[in-house]
């Protein structure tokens, strides 16, 4: 807004100032309110975003500051989305890489495979163990050697050269070449063109066709606009420089406008490339080979191995199955299954506790200890023989009792103690394979063993006495009472009742009604001593009979001792 004139100023003064007034207020006015937003400037991003991308293009022209400055923020800022988003970065870069590592994975496989190749198909010769030797000599790899010897010519490398710059155009080179510099490979090969004509003044239509270095040889095929050069590894027929001509010829066809404005720029002739690997030719020698006496020898090897391990095998199947048949004659040795795990065999089965041990029928069998696993359940084999020895091991009978067996039927003869007679006839039952268990024999020889021993005890007597005094005495009833408790014992298993009887005798002194009296005093004497009810299935009768009737009276005061005795008498009446 224009300023209003001050009092007090001449007239002239203040005329001017109101006619400026009139005439520059609205400048006026846009000038104080410019200089006021100069004053005031506020950067913000509103303010920037219309000039930054135009700022930034103006300032990456004159330096690279600016590149520098942000550099360091541009690569952080990449980190941290590469770790936040990865499959960004892999989606961006897959349709680039994937094509490429797709073809340098073939190339190397299908490298390794010629090589593996040529090299097995001449490992096994007289002649490959001199390639060895030259390998070992030269220090260079037996792939290699094999290649060399055995490559009818290969086409390493090709050029496409524009024939007016000498600049390079394509390229192509083989699997597992060594590939220098092409720019600077392809600039040598113009010089040496343009030397040879120069120094020999040699015509346009004469230039160099054929360089040869060292074992590469150099094939040059001319052009108007471009030159071929293939780089040869061996000699090629002559019929690939038709190959290299006609490959040429279609070149110029098809990039004519492309030579004709070449300026320098080798992009337009990336579509000759598979023109140019087209020309990657590799040829070996093709001549059949007779039979390398190694490969003979090997084949030979081959075979005895081959039959050893096959005799091998058929004798440790043999051996195998002469330890199963030996098993299964075995009595108490049941196999129910065999297989075999590799080299080792698994064989599962039963074993009787009492049948003969498996590893020591293995031990003479043939097959090692260690290619056998065994697995063997317990069960209890009714053979006669086990079943009889399982008898004698759980009865355990005297030597005096003698074991048979019948089929089911178990019999017991012999004598034996009243106490093993009874514990053996609960436990005979419980045997495998017995059902009847016979002792008859048993119980009747004992009782009559008993009976007999029994016989031939006596108890003697003093002269004229009945009564019973002395130690031999009383040791003669212990033993008779021992004797009965048996007896009694035998008579109540077997259901049988014995009658005892008990005889008093007398010698031949006195008179007969006095020896008849002591006698039978001395029956009752022992009697009374042996506590009868103490029997139950012994029923006792004492009697006296005076002197023994062998004595003969004449004989007076000279008696024997055993004619003043007390014998006993059992008979044994069996079960009805």
């Amino acid at each position: 807004m224009a300023r209003a004139p001050k009092a007090g100023t001449p007239a002239v003064e203040r005329d001017y100032a109101e006619l400026r007034s009139l005439l520059l207020a609205p400048e006026q006015s846009r000038l104080e309110q410019l200089q006021e937003q100069v004053e005031h400037l506020d950067l913000n991003a509103h303010n920037l975003n219309r000039v930054l991308p135009e700022a930034i293009a103006l300032r990456g022209e004159t330096d690279h500051r600016l590149t520098h400055a942000l550099t360091p923020h541009v690569s952080e800022a990449l980190g941290v989305s590469v770790r936040k988003r990865p499959h960004m970065i892999v989606d961006a870069i897959a349709p680039i890489m994937m094509p490429a590592i797709r073809q340098a994975i073939a190339n190397a496989l299908r490298s390794m495979v010629q090589s593996l190749n040529q090299t097995i198909e001449h490992s096994l010769s007289i002649r490959s163990m001199q390639w060895r030797l030259e390998a070992l000599r030269t220090g260079k790899p037996f792939a290699e050697i094999v290649l060399l010897h055995t490559l009818c010519y290969r086409v390493e490398q090709v050029f496409l050269i524009h024939t007016q710059t000498g600049l390079l155009l394509a390229h192509a080179a083989g699997d597992a070449v060594a590939v220098q510099d092409q720019t600077l490979v392809s600039g040598m090969l113009s010089a040496i063109r343009s030397f040879v004509q120069d120094s020999f003044g040699a015509t346009p239509d004469q230039a160099l066709n054929t360089l040869q270095v060292g074992d590469l040889t150099v094939w040059i095929e001319q052009g108007s606009s471009a030159i071929l050069a293939a780089v040869i590894r061996g000699t090629p027929p002559e019929i690939f420089h038709v190959h290299l001509q006609d490959t040429l010829d279609r070149i110029h066809a098809e990039h004519s406008d492309a030579l004709t404005r070449f300026s320098g720029d080798a992009a337009p002739f990336t579509g000759t490339t598979p023109l140019l690997e087209a020309c990657l030719r590799t040829q070996f020698e093709t001549r059949r080979r007779a039979i390398a006496p190694m490969t003979w020898g090997l084949l030979a090897a081959s075979i005895v191995g081959a039959g050893w391990w096959g005799l091998s095998a058929f004798q440790d199947h043999q051996h195998w199955q002469a330890y199963l048949d030996r098993l299964a004659s075995e009595p108490g040795l049941v196999v129910t299954s065999t297989h075999s795990a590799g080299t080792r065999y698994v064989l599962t089965g039963l074993r009787d506790p009492l049948a003969a041990d498996p590893d020591v029928l293995l031990q003479g069998s043939g097959v090692a200890a260690d290619r056998v696993e065994a697995k063997w359940s317990p069960y209890y084999a009714l053979d006669a023989a086990f079943t009889l020895k399982r008898a004698g091991i759980v009865l355990s009978p005297p030597d005096t009792v003698r074991l048979t067996l019948e089929g089911p039927r178990l019999t017991a003869t012999g004598a034996a103690t009243a106490e093993w007679i009874r514990q053996s006839r609960p436990l005979a039952r419980l045997l495998p394979g017995i059902t009847e268990y016979d002792d008859r024999r048993l119980v009747a020889q004992s009782l009559e063993a008993l009976v007999q021993r029994m016989a031939g005890v006596w108890i003697l007597f003093q002269q004229g006495t009945a009564t019973i005094q002395s130690p031999e005495q009383l040791q003669g009833v212990r033993r008779i009472s021992a004797l009965l408790y048996q007896l009694d014992d035998m008579a109540r298993l077997s259901g049988a009742t014995v009658m005892l009887e008990i005889t008093g005798q007398t010698d031949v002194v006195g008179r007969s009604s006095r020896n008849q009296r002591l006698s039978e005093d001395r029956a009752r004497s022992v009697l009374e001593a042996l506590h009868p009810a103490t029997f139950s299935a012994i029923t006792f009768h004492a009697r006296g009979i005076g002197p023994a009737a062998e004595t003969s009276p004449s004989l007076g005061a000279a008696t024997l001792p055993q004619d003043r005795r007390v014998s006993f008498q059992a008979t044994v009446h069996p079960a009805s």
